[in-house]
């Protein structure tokens, strides 16, 4: 298993559909799922995105079935803090630093100060 939770568009869309049948899946109805969704994927195609996910540890394969081994927020959570470790030393200070680089609002800067009182809180 890689530490990357990197995925690509097109993982990206088989995610989708297992977050929203939220249970395993025969891949048959996926690719029938992924047809709907206006992908005309052969069967190896859609074998290949699996492999690359399990690969990933985001999916979970089990003969003709798969499902999603993270909700979307964890994944999400995963893919930010590789983000922060890779780019910024794993320090958010480094990030938050880089991310303010730019004008922020006064709305934005409140919901970060609530942000921070509720990690406070959390201690």
């Amino acid at each position: 298993m890689k530490d990357s939770y990197n995925i690509t568009d097109a993982e990206r869309e088989v995610m989708e559909v297992l977050w929203e049948a939220g249970e395993s899946v025969r891949t048959g109805v996926l690719l029938d799922q992924m047809k709907l969704r206006g992908r005309s994927w052969k069967r190896q195609t859609l074998n290949t995105l699996l492999a690359r996910l399990d690969e990933k540890g985001i999916v979970i394969r089990k003969r003709a079935f798969v499902e999603a081994a993270f909700t979307e927020k964890e994944l999400f959570t995963k893919q930010t803090q590789g983000l922060v470790n890779h780019f910024y030393g794993g320090k958010l200070e480094n990030f938050c630093a880089a991310f303010i680089g730019k004008e922020l609002q006064p709305s934005e800067v409140e919901k970060l100060n609530a942000l921070v009182d509720e990690i406070q809180k959390r201690k």
